[in-house]
């Protein structure tokens, strides 16, 4: 590709803002938000419970129940798996400590798996040795809206008796062999944080099948309070997580949006997709046959430095930023590095949580995670949802950097 690089003092690939303004709202967003403060219902009312009914349908689940975030619901989904203390819960060690927290709270001592670095998500086969006779649960998280291998893990868990849950706070509209992820599992949390796809600025929903798994959940967000009288009486306990009604108006409004935005995001991935597939050291996430739509939250690759004539990944992302590309290196440590795992908490005068016999998280070193921090590049799913032209100048800006490879080399060799 001709033109000198833009970190050389060449024209930028990109000029102008690639990321669309997140979050996106219009009028319909403004007249729902009126209509709810003119009812002066801004509690938990109808619009709560009509926006439960829409997603869960939505995303091919029989009940929901929403809250005041992600790990909330998370939290709850594990109460509703009768998980507490003395149980531990398998999960991937490539994720944000908010599926950790969930599993912690409700008692239990978190298992890492490793993930398959082709696809950033658990390895099905690392949650077979992962396995003790203490497991209760496996969590799998949907990372960026690329679904896990549900089958396998699903013939897994029934093997040894252990309950699925998923983590999809990426998953709005995503799909595992044409139905909803979140609605695979016993049970699932989503999320609808500030910059997540689809957004009520904070929130979030549990999904389940299983009517006495939602009432559980329920009494777990709602200071005890059953829903459908099914949960058992020692279950119903738990603290205020609910949503109001001015969150469920926004999202009931956000989610007329979220299949047009989710065909966008998953046409740019395609075409980013065929041309990253042929620069040498950049490899795009594998996306398994059997995920039928991706929510492209976070578009991933691996970039292989040793593929790439020896550039190292920090200033090929600096000279991709330079083109006009926002591009980020994703989570530069595994989880379990967060220091709530590296803390000696059994010898102190403090225990946050039921530590009782959890591993030694400091020693813990799974190779497939820790070369996949070192090696993730990452577009924000605002980037995703650009215009075709502009993700056509964003594939360009790969082919530029690619191309002019040698000279990056020549650069660090000046600076060293």
């Amino acid at each position: 590709m001709a033109g000198k690089l833009a970190l050389m003092g060449g024209r930028p690939v990109v000029e102008g803002p690639v990321a669309e303004p997140w979050p996106q709202y219009d009028e319909a967003e403004a007249k729902a938000l009126m209509e709810v403060l003119e009812s002066r219902v801004w509690n938990h009312g109808p619009k709560c419970q009509e926006f439960e009914e829409a997603f869960a349908r939505f995303q091919d689940a029989k009940y929901g129940v929403v809250c005041s975030g992600g790990t909330s619901a998370l939290e709850a989904v594990c109460r509703g798996a009768q998980i507490g203390v003395g149980d531990e819960v398998i999960t991937s060690p490539y994720t944000f400590h908010g599926t950790c927290l969930g599993i912690l709270r409700a008692g239990a001592v978190v298992t890492f798996a490793d993930i398959d670095p082709e696809t950033n998500n658990i390895d099905p086969d690392e949650i077979k040795a992962a396995i003790t006779p203490r497991t209760k649960a496996v969590m799998v998280v949907h990372f960026g809206g690329l679904a896990c291998d549900m089958a396998r893990i699903q013939e897994i868990a029934d093997q040894h008796g252990l309950a699925v849950l998923e983590d999809a706070c990426h998953g709005w509209g995503a799909q595992y062999a044409g139905r909803g992820l979140g609605s695979w599992g016993l049970a699932s949390g989503i999320s609808f944080q500030q910059s997540k796809n689809m957004t009520g600025g904070e929130g979030g929903i549990a999904l389940t099948n299983d009517e006495t798994v939602a009432d559980i959940i329920h009494c777990a967000l709602y200071a005890g309070r059953s829903r459908y009288d099914r949960a058992p009486e020692h279950l119903r306990w738990g603290a205020n997580h609910r949503m109001n009604d001015l969150t469920a108006a926004v999202l009931l409004c956000q989610l007329e949006r979220v299949v047009a935005q989710t065909e966008i995001r998953e046409q740019n991935a395609a075409m980013l997709t065929r041309t990253l597939s042929q620069l040498e050291g950049i490899e795009p996430i594998r996306r398994l046959p059997e995920a039928t739509r991706v929510s492209w939250h976070i578009y991933g690759a691996r970039f292989v430095q040793e593929e790439f004539e020896g550039v190292s990944r920090d200033l090929f992302m600096k000279a991709l930023r330079a083109e006009g590309v926002p591009v980020g290196g994703g989570y530069s440590e595994p989880v379990y590095r967060n220091p709530v795992f590296q803390q000696d908490w059994e010898s102190g005068p403090y225990r946050p949580f039921a530590w009782e016999d959890a591993p030694d998280y400091q020693d813990l070193y799974l190779p497939g995670v820790e070369r996949y921090c070192k090696e993730r590049i990452s577009l924000s799913q605002t980037v995703m949802l650009a215009s075709e032209e502009r993700m056509r100048d964003v594939a360009r800006a790969f082919e530029k950097v690619r191309d002019h490879a040698r000279e990056l080399v020549a650069m660090s060799e000046l600076l060293s």
